[in-house]
C-alpha cells in the first residue's frame, strides 16, 4: 500500500492578519511542524506540500536544508482546489492523508491511526464530539434556542481516505468548494467514518491561536517532542 501524506499550506491568512503557516513558532515556520509531525509518524510513503506559487521556493530550499523528501506543489483559490491538487500530485498513491499545516501539534500517533483506520474503513477522519453548550443567536447576538450537540462533531485533520473514494468524490461535486474533505465525500453520498482526535491538535486561526501555540513551545507543552531541525 502506497500512502501519502498531503499538507496543504495554500490558504488565505486573512483572519489571523498573517501569514500562519509560515509565522515563526518556536525558531521555525508552522508549516515545518506540521511536517515533522507527519515525518514522525512513520506510515507515510510520500510527502506532497501544497503552498501557494509565490512560497514554492522558499518551501524546497527549507526541505533541502533539512534533507527531508518531500514534492512542492502550487495550491488552487480554495481548500478544496488545494486538495484536488494533492490528489493530482499523488497519482500511484492508495491512501491519501489530508492535514492543514495551520495545526503544527498533532500527534505523531494520530496520523497513524487514521491511516490504519483508513486503510480498514476507506476513510478516517480525525475530530471530537462537541462538549460545550451551543446555542443558536441571531444577528444582534441574543440567543434563540439550544442546540442539541448529540451526534456533533467539530473536524479536525488529518483526514484520510483511499484514493479512488477521493477521486470519485472529486467527479462527483465538480467545482464546488468544500470546508474540508470529508464535506466534499458526503456531498458525492458516502459517509466518512469520524475518529477521535486529540484537543492539542489545535488550528492556528487567529493571532490568539498564534500566541497560544507560541506560549504551548515556549514552555515545553506542544504536546510531543520539540521540533528537531538543522
Amino acid at each position: 500500500m502506497h500512502r501519502v501524506l498531503a499538507i496543504l499550506g495554500a490558504g488565505s491568512a486573512t483572519r489571523a492578519g498573517v501569514d500562519k503557516v509560515f509565522a515563526d513558532l518556536g525558531g521555525q515556520p508552522v508549516l515545518a511542524w506540521s511536517l515533522a509531525a507527519g515525518r514522525s509518524a512513520g506510515c507515510f510513503d510520500e510527502v506532497v506540500i501544497v503552498v501557494p506559487k509565490e512560497r514554492s521556493s522558499a518551501v524546497e530550499q527549507f526541505l533541502r536544508d533539512q534533507a527531508w523528501s518531500a514534492l512542492v506543489v502550487p495550491g488552487g483559490a480554495t481548500r478544496t482546489a488545494s486538495s484536488w491538487a494533492a490528489l493530482d500530485a499523488a497519482p500511484s498513491a492508495d491512501v491519501i492523508a489530508i492535514h492543514d499545516a495551520a495545526r503544527p501539534f498533532c500527534p505523531p500517533s494520530l496520523f497513524a491511526r487514521c491511516v490504519e483506520l483508513a486503510l480498514k474503513d476507506g476513510s478516517a477522519v480525525a475530530g471530537l464530539p462537541l462538549a460545550d453548550t451551543v446555542r443558536r443567536a441571531d444577528e444582534a447576538g441574543a440567543a434563540t434556542e439550544e442546540v442539541s450537540r448529540e451526534g456533533l462533531w467539530s473536524a479536525q485533520t488529518p483526514q484520510v481516505f483511499r484514493r479512488e473514494l477521493l477521486a470519485k468524490a472529486r467527479a462527483a461535486v465538480g467545482d464546488r468548494s468544500f470546508g474540508d474533505d470529508a464535506a466534499a465525500l458526503i456531498a458525492a453520498g458516502m459517509r466518512p467514518k469520524m475518529v477521535l482526535g486529540e484537543r492539542r491538535n489545535l488550528k492556528i486561526t487567529t493571532l490568539e491561536d498564534l500566541g497560544y501555540a507560541r506560549e504551548l513551545v515556549a514552555k515545553g507543552l506542544a504536546g510531543y517532542p520539540a521540533l528537531q531541525v538543522r
